[in-house]
């Protein structure tokens, strides 16, 4: 501890995966970075937990664990369930920063919508497509014909639409204005938007239609990357996920430090952020990251979002049904463990979606005999518990027998203005959605207010790294 530098360019406090990122970026770019956890682990909220490890943190005692669910070591429970695009932005920034041989992925089996009481799998082959009882067969044309104008248009802005000529363009025109041009029905509507675009509600009905498209455009890249779903996930869990930022940072200098409460942030004179204390020690910096918890002055709410996570007898069973059959080198087929399910909001009645994912052995998660399965989505209520508005999503994880459910609201908070304003740059909590996007593009927004740099993704850096002699 005594050969600590006194001086950083910032301080990261905190171990989850957007802190991880804005370190390894500073890191990466030249920043001298001191990267601070409370915790003995890495992680935060986006940590992996072992059985006994999740029932302590939920209060429970681990000696109660039942011995069907097998060894404590072949758990890797997420606290936070999210899969990952495959053409999103962070599998390009694991690449920008060049840690994604850090890191193991496997496909995700399906993503699939909840539709008039049936769970359908979102086609991901020309031949699902004609299969899908989503909608009928010029339905189907009409669809196909707006997914040509939103491929086309990406690639060639001047492309026309059945709005050209009106002089309307994605920035002017609206998505319901585009949908109505299509001929599109409601089903069709909810389907691209929510199961495709991954809109959380229908707010984006009424928005400019260029940043739908683009999430569309997205999704059908992600698609046809690796088939079957547009989603990959890590090899024992997302955990792995901030650590893989964590070595980046600190191959490039970055100092990390765990088990290290923060016992006060100092200021200067002016307002400004200088520093941090923990313990006997003092360190400075001209700015501070961290995650909400660090600062709990400095944040607000603006809603909760209910999570459970359940073990599970086995998969879904409509969704293994409807996936891809593989086989082992026995000839035998693979139980399929890794689904999504999007359960629109006008489908149940609410004012959001319901997100259900479920991992198991697929990816090295659970023991054989199990699964994990996870509900997340907004809640509203003002009880201590409101997981009864999240019924829809247990009931589709009923079906594959729940044995033991944890459940645990988590505000929404988000930083105030005067935050940056002190040199105090804090991340927004996890939101209920089932991908990263919105996760990495809170870091990216970090990263460029504060260093004033645009990021460019499509780069890989690949500068010599400091050694031992030049420390």
């Amino acid at each position: 501890m005594d050969t600590l530098p006194k001086e950083f360019d910032a301080i990261v406090l905190g171990t989850g995966l957007k802190e991880g990122i804005v370190s390894a970026l500073m890191s990466v770019h030249g920043r001298k970075v001191l990267h601070i956890d409370r915790n003995d682990f890495y992680g935060g909220d986006c940590a992996s937990l072992k059985l006994s490890q999740l029932y302590s943190f939920f209060g429970e005692d681990p000696s109660s664990i039942p011995k069907e669910f097998g060894k404590d070591s072949e758990w890797s429970i997420d606290l936070i369930p999210k899969f990952i695009l495959s053409s999103g932005d962070l599998f390009y920034m694991l690449r920008h920063v060049d840690c994604l041989h850090y890191l193991e992925f496997g496909r995700v089996a399906g993503a699939f919508v909840y539709n008039n009481g049936v769970i359908h799998r979102v086609p991901a082959t020309t031949k699902q497509a004609l299969d899908s009882k989503l909608m009928g067969l010029f339905e189907k044309k009409r669809m196909a014909n707006l997914f040509e104008y939103v491929t086309s248009f990406e690639e060639n802005p001047s492309a026309t639409s059945n709005l050209s000529s009106q002089g309307k363009t994605p920035a002017t025109a609206t998505c319901n204005e585009y949908f109505d041009a299509y001929k599109l029905s409601d089903s069709t509507k909810e389907f691209i938007g929510h199961a495709m675009a991954l809109e959380l509600d229908d707010e984006y009905l009424h928005k400019p239609a260029l940043e739908t498209f683009r999430r569309i455009d997205l999704y059908t890249q992600s698609l046809s990357r690796f088939g079957q779903s547009p989603f990959i996930y890590p090899l024992y869990g997302l955990g792995d996920l901030p650590q893989a930022f964590s070595r980046v940072a600190a191959v490039w200098g970055g100092i990390y430090m765990l088990n290290t409460p923060v016992t006060e942030i100092l200021y200067g004179s002016d307002g400004k952020v200088r520093g941090i204390r923990f313990g006997d020690h003092e360190v400075s910096a001209p700015l501070i990251v961290g995650d909400p918890s660090y600062f709990p002055d400095l944040v607000v709410s603006k809603g909760r979002v209910g999570r459970a996570i359940c073990i599970l007898k086995g998969p879904i069973p409509e969704c293994d049904q409807q996936s891809d059959v593989e086989k082992d080198g026995a000839g035998n087929r693979i139980v399929q463990t890794a689904h999504q399910v999007i359960l629109p909001a006008s489908q149940i009645q609410r004012k959001s979606d319901i997100y259900v994912s479920t991992q198991g052995y697929n990816h090295r998660t659970t023991p054989r005999n199990c699964v994990l399965g996870y509900v997340s989505g907004l809640v509203y209520g003002s009880k201590s518990d409101n997981r009864d508005e999240l019924k829809a999503g247990f009931d589709i994880l009923k079906k594959a027998g729940i044995s033991k459910t944890f459940y645990k609201e988590y505000d929404l908070l988000e930083p105030k203005k005067e935050a940056q304003g002190k040199n105090i740059f804090i991340s927004k909590s996890y939101d209920a959605t089932s991908h990263f996007e919105s996760t990495v593009a809170d870091a990216i927004d970090m990263y460029q207010r504060i260093t004033g740099e645009i990021l460019d993704l499509t780069t890989v850096v690949k500068r010599q790294a400091p050694t031992v002699e030049d420390a």
